[in-house]
């Protein structure tokens, strides 16, 4: 039980997200339908409910965003965004995989209204991604990728 002196106010979410990389070495993109980055690009995923872990979460949310199947490879890292809703503080912690596809065709739902493919360049470049992604996306880029990794059989 957690004591009533260290109950805060607002509300901590925690999302887990997937970078999925495609033949040409971009990343998707999806664009939200719903709270808290309504109308933003993003990359897929969702919170984490309380009774499943960081994989299952992000294989699940990765599932109803997009109609794909994934299998997360590696953690790309811990990241954090500090929003408000009505005046409630929330401190958003996103947990970022880099997953490959194994399975699935890519769908539209109500949490992704549309979806693009972007390079990391250009979407750190857009003003379409909140800053946190963006960060995400740096990250990401300054990671030694091999095109193996990726599914592509060489080095880049």
């Amino acid at each position: 039980m957690i004591s009533q002196r260290d109950v805060a106010l607002g509300k901590v979410l925690v999302s887990a997200c997937a970078i999925i990389v495609g033949k040409e070495h971009e990343i998707l993109f999806i664009n939200e339908g719903d709270m808290p980055y309504h109308k933003w690009w993003l990359i897929p995923g969702g919170y984490v409910k309380p009774d499943e872990t960081l994989e299952q979460a992000v294989v699940r949310e990765i599932a109803e965003e997009t109609g794909l199947k994934i299998s997360p490879v590696e953690m790309v890292g811990v990241f954090e965004d500090f929003l408000s809703d009505k005046d409630e503080p929330i401190h958003h912690i996103i947990v970022v995989y880099k997953a490959d596809v194994v399975g699935g065709d890519i769908i539209f739902s109500p949490e992704a209204t549309a979806y693009k493919w972007l390079s990391v360049k250009d979407a750190i470049n857009s003003p379409e991604i909140p800053e946190v992604f963006k960060k995400i996306l740096q990250k990401f880029g300054k990671k030694k990728w091999t095109a193996q990794f990726l599914g592509l059989g060489k080095v880049f």
